[in-house]
């Protein structure tokens, strides 16, 4: 997986879900199937955690998918956000503050 293309992307998608007051993402956001997928896989690969209780795989396992035929999930922006967050803390990904 291309580490560096999917943070660049979900940084876009995040951008107007980050509380700069408080500094942290609040809200849900749609995610494709593919950006669903992709974050539900980077999750389990590096196991993030949302809170000391349960992961960021299991908080978007219970992400809505869209009615009938499912083209994208509404997810957790803050769940997200920690996904986002362990590929910067870890240097998985080049990134700017």
């Amino acid at each position: 997986m291309d580490y560096q293309h999917y943070y660049e992307a979900m940084i876009e998608i995040l951008v107007d879900n980050f509380d700069t007051d408080i500094g942290e993402y609040n809200g849900q956001i749609e995610l494709s199937v593919d950006e669903y997928n992709d974050s539900c896989s980077i999750a389990k690969e590096f196991n993030v955690a949302y809170n000391p209780d349960h992961s960021v795989l299991e908080v978007l396992h219970q992400s809505t998918p869209e009615v009938g035929e499912i083209t994208s999930y509404i997810v957790s922006a803050p769940a997200l956000g920690c996904v986002i967050d362990y590929l910067e803390d870890e240097l998985i990904v080049d990134f700017e503050d």
